[in-house]
């Protein structure tokens, strides 16, 4: 159970899975985009979200300050479609995945109503401001007050702190680094800014933005989404190379349990 940072804040009394040393909210969707709203508005500020996939669980592995990151997390959900499988193997109840764009278009459309202040963080080139402009024009009365590429070397944190103190409170900041650096980036800047809750969402702003082109619906309920990314992007040969491991831990675990059935 995740015991929130905030008294104002009830308890979310779902478990956490350990998905191969990485622990995962066991969390629907809509529970979760419920949760990320009331952290959205905790005065005290300062959590932030975690999307989990099969990346993030192997560079965990090899990485403790991640591990660490990931395992300090409010919430962390299942990103990948095999991290959401994994997760029902090692015991979870929940079937579904959210990932960086599921969670910036609900939680754009849910922030409307509750008046939450929007940031965009991240991205190629202008594509933070393009997306704003889209979700604006797709959420009448979204409030966005914060849109930039940014930077997340650390030599850029002063500037764009003086940037962003200027625009005031930022309910949610969607920050779209990439796996790994935007979490570096969420644990460095956590208290710094003026932030209820940051989302790390990897590469969704490019793929809302349209720079880049989301695998079709068949491949991503197949669990087939990464040998489209592959395919449209094959420089990503050398950060996939963990995908056939990962294969293999989820088929010793299946083995493990059938046997553990038998024998019973």
């Amino acid at each position: 159970m995740i015991l929130n940072k905030s008294r104002s804040l009830k308890p979310l009394k779902t478990p956490r899975i350990n998905v191969f040393g990485v622990n995962v909210d066991d969390i629907s969707q809509k529970n979760a985009v419920d949760f990320i709203l009331n952290l959205a508005k905790d005065p005290s500020g300062g959590h932030y979200v975690v999307t989990v996939n099969a990346e993030f669980v192997m560079l965990a592995k090899r990485d403790k300050e991640f591990a660490k990151i990931l395992e300090n997390a409010d919430l962390a959900v299942a990103d990948g479609w095999w991290v959401a499988k994994s997760r029902l193997i090692m015991g979870g109840r929940e079937q579904s995945r959210l990932t960086g764009v599921d969670l910036v278009e609900i939680l754009c459309t849910a922030s409307v109503k509750k008046s939450i202040r929007i940031g965009f963080l991240g991205g190629f080139d202008n594509v933070a401001k393009v997306v704003s402009e889209r979700q604006k024009k797709k959420n009448k009365g979204l409030k966005v007050v914060c849109a930039d590429a940014g930077d997340p070397a650390i030599g850029y944190d002063l500037r764009l702190k003086s940037q962003l103190d200027n625009v005031g409170r930022i309910d949610i900041m969607f920050v779209a680094y990439g796996m790994g650096q935007q979490e570096f980036w969420i644990r460095r800047n956590l208290k710094k800014l003026d932030v209820g809750v940051y989302v790390g969402v990897g590469g969704a702003l490019d793929y809302i933005g349209g720079v880049k082109r989301r695998a079709p619906k068949i491949l991503q309920d197949l669990g087939l989404e990464w040998l489209w990314r592959l395919v449209m992007e094959p420089p990503r040969i050398w950060r996939q190379r963990i995908i056939p491991v990962f294969f293999g831990m989820i088929l010793v675990e299946i083995i493990k349990k059938k046997y553990r059935l038998i024998n019973k």
